[in-house]
């Protein structure tokens, strides 16, 4: 259990390292406060036993400085990033406990100018620390938590009254905890929050000027780009990780000075999936599920360097002894020069994570407009 944890801790630091890097600019400096208040999304009927108690809890943030001729940040309408504190209570002492989470946050404005009234976007992505974890023994109810340290992740819309320097904000969003199956059980929990916030600016929102035309590279007309990954995953019955390999073929094309759209086909061997298929579905491991290959739609946000990437896709052939044919993947891209350094959490609906993957590509000389 020692072992897990430590492996835990290290691969998500990484990821957590690689989002505070991305924030590593300025925006408009202040701080805030929120109360929180929610509930437990009973995403399967397993977490059903855990969920009914509202969540209440509290969050600080902190944003950074205001600082014009970021190369990237004009074209997110000035978007505004920082640090925050959030400290949740299930209301369930012996079974959850409560959460401590430690995240880097970007938040988008909707608006082009909005001096007093604003709407709009706020993702956040860190590390937590959950107090309560499964047991076999003492604590066999929680299936959603077996390591005390978790990757946070939060999406919320706003809406925000601004009387320089105070603010009153409102959010409404969703927050998601999950080790990435580096230990089990781990059905995550996932929560929808209210979050009614004061805060102090201190300074004014930076001026929103139209980036000039003369300032924008040219546009990746046409790019392709491959990568291979590796990660361990564990199923609940068996005292061991099992080895996760991926290779990726794929192929881009920027729409817009800060998005790409593409698609590709991920080739993966998982050796988790017969074990899984023998205790859940009844597999009698006649035949071999640990390879499965197919493709998937992508899009890509780009923040200078690092970009944060989103596909949907699907896997060929039988699905009778898999737990779904879709997948999804969400995570983070590195670029130096035509190398480029790959994080990201592979899972299938509804939010149950598989494998923390990480990874190395190579993206070929471009073709430029």
């Amino acid at each position: 259990m020692r072992n897990s944890k430590q492996t835990c801790l290290r691969t998500i630091c990484i990821v957590l390292s690689m989002l505070c890097a991305s924030f590593g600019v300025f925006s408009q400096e202040g701080i805030d406060i929120s109360y929180i208040y929610g509930s437990i999304l009973v995403h399967t009927p397993k977490v059903k036993p855990i969920t009914g108690n509202p969540i209440k809890g509290f969050s600080v943030s902190y944003t950074l400085k205001n600082k014009s001729g970021e190369h990237w940040r004009n074209y997110y309408n000035y978007a505004n990033y920082g640090f925050n504190y959030k400290f949740k209570s299930f209301n369930n002492p012996d079974i959850i406990g409560n959460s401590h989470a430690l995240t880097s946050f970007i938040q988008l404005s909707f608006l082009k100018k909005a001096p007093v009234f604003d709407i709009g976007f706020k993702g956040a992505a860190g590390l937590a620390y959950l107090t309560k974890t499964h047991d076999e023994f003492t604590n066999p109810e929680n299936t959603a938590i077996s390591t005390h340290l978790n990757i946070a992740g939060e999406i919320q819309f706003y809406s925000k009254l601004r009387f320089h320097p105070i603010f009153f904000e409102y959010s409404y969003g969703l927050n998601h905890f999950s080790n990435g199956l580096l230990n089990t059980p781990n059905l995550g929990i996932n929560s929808l929050n209210h979050h009614y916030t004061f805060g102090w600016e201190f300074e004014k929102p930076a001026p929103k000027n139209k980036p000039p035309k003369e300032s924008r590279s040219p546009f990746i007309k046409n790019e392709f780009w491959v990568y291979a990954s590796a990660g361990a995953n564990k199923v609940k019955e068996y005292d061991q990780y099992f080895l996760f390999l991926a290779a990726s073929l794929n192929y881009s094309k920027q729409i817009t000075t800060i998005n790409k759209l593409g698609f590709g086909i991920d080739f993966i061997n998982d050796e988790a999936l017969n074990k899984y298929a023998v205790t859940h579905l009844n597999f009698n491991e006649e035949s071999d599920l640990s390879f499965r290959f197919g493709p998937n739609i992508q899009g890509e946000f780009m923040f200078g360097k690092l970009s944060f990437l989103g596909a949907y896709g699907f896997f060929f052939g039988d699905t009778t002894n898999y737990i779904s044919r879709a997948y999804y993947k969400v995570g983070a891209k590195y670029y130096a020069k035509n190398i480029i350094g790959i994080a990201m959490i592979r899972a299938v609906p509804l939010f149950k994570a598989q494998v923390l993957e990480f990874g190395i590509g190579y993206r070929f000389p471009r073709i430029k407009n």
